[in-house]
């Protein structure tokens, strides 16, 4: 049974890396476009080539992939963007399209449009990092080009919430990473001693790129747009001791998940401050029965997937829909805020960005 479960678990992870992680970088540029010198915020600590090959500035996708990436067709009414990668585009496999970006039916955006009333352009794109906010990525469906994120923001748009980030810390190609990783583990040894260096410097590096990319969509959207930075869930809580997947994996890596998802959350919260923009954490629901440690029911984000049919190392349609009413709630609390002539932002940088325990 042990053995099942840590074969089950590496499985999970190694797909979720996979699927969570970019293509692999290389300093090329598209040919015909200028390099905006270079993508502001960039390059992170440490060695870092960018953006990806075919990368451009351009609206370049080809039709009908714009409409689809983008959530619909544009129109001039009051709309809402969804900025991210794969942890708000993709939860629940059911209802995950066979589209460039992997985006869900039913998840994060679709609700928030729902209880605002706002029409959804979901700009989020499985793999996605902060550089895909300004430049076209290939994408996993043939490397069709999926357009710049920030082209989805216009002068109609009333609420951003943009999660960037976890994808721009990585310096090996995903599928590098991975075999690294488990050859790591099959010596029952920690693949923090491998990722732990790349990874938490660069993400302890990320807050100037999160923040140039936040005044560029406070710019963008209309002048009375509500803008969110919002972090990620947290898989593993402070204290794992007594969770399943203790005993595993090697206890480093476990406290490099935590760490690393805290880093990224202290970032966005630092970013959102200097913007002015309002910090949303979702980790700050994570307990030890609401981590990838809790059941199936309880689970805020899973490790593997299982039961729940979901996107290894993402939150569950129950976390995605519990971050879509917080989202939507902290949208109406600002609006009445603003009523009033005051805002709920600065209260929101002062919100913890770790887990709770």
């Amino acid at each position: 049974m042990r053995k099942r479960l840590q074969r089950s678990l590496t499985a999970g992870l190694s797909a979720g890396f996979l699927l969570v992680g970019t293509l692999g970088q290389t300093a090329a540029w598209a040919a015909t476009e200028p390099n905006p010198e270079p993508t502001p915020g960039f390059p992170l600590a440490g060695k870092y080539d960018y953006p990806d090959d075919k990368s451009d500035i351009r609206d370049s996708t080809p039709a009908p992939y714009t409409v689809i990436n983008y959530g619909g067709i544009p129109t001039k009414s009051p709309n809402f963007v969804n900025v991210g990668d794969s942890h708000t585009a993709t939860a629940w496999l059911p209802t995950t399209i066979p589209e460039p970006c992997l985006h869900n039916a039913l998840g994060f955006a679709q609700v928030v449009g729902q209880k605002t009333g706002l029409d959804v352009r979901d700009a989020s794109c499985a793999g996605a990092g902060i550089e895909h906010y300004w430049h076209t990525k290939p994408t996993y469906l043939g490397d069709i080009p999926k357009a710049a994120q920030r082209l989805a923001i216009n002068k109609n748009t009333k609420l951003v919430v943009a999660s960037l980030g976890g994808n721009d810390t990585y310096e090996d190609a995903m599928a590098v990473v991975v075999a690294k990783c488990i050859d790591y583990w099959k010596k029952k040894q920690a693949c923090a001693t491998y990722l732990r260096p790349q990874m938490m410097s660069r993400a302890e590096a990320l807050s100037p790129a999160m923040y140039y990319m936040l005044k560029d969509i406070k710019m963008r959207a209309a002048k009375d747009a509500v803008v969110i930075g919002m972090g990620y869930y947290s898989p593993m809580p402070r204290n794992y001791k007594g969770c399943w997947a203790d005993g595993l994996l090697p206890a480093g890596d476990l406290k490099l998940i935590h760490d690393y998802v805290v880093e990224l959350n202290h970032q966005m919260q630092m970013a959102a401050k200097k913007a002015g923009v309002i910090f949303y954490n979702p980790s700050q629901y994570i307990t030890f029965k609401t981590s990838g440690c809790g059941t199936a029911q309880d689970r805020l984000i899973t490790m593997t997937g299982f039961p729940e049919v979901n996107t290894p190392i993402h939150p569950t349609l129950r976390g995605q829909w519990l971050s879509a009413d917080t989202v939507v709630k902290l949208y109406n609390q600002e609006l009445a805020a603003r009523k009033a002539g005051t805002s709920i932002a600065p209260a929101t940088w002062t919100v913890s960005y770790d887990t709770k325990g």
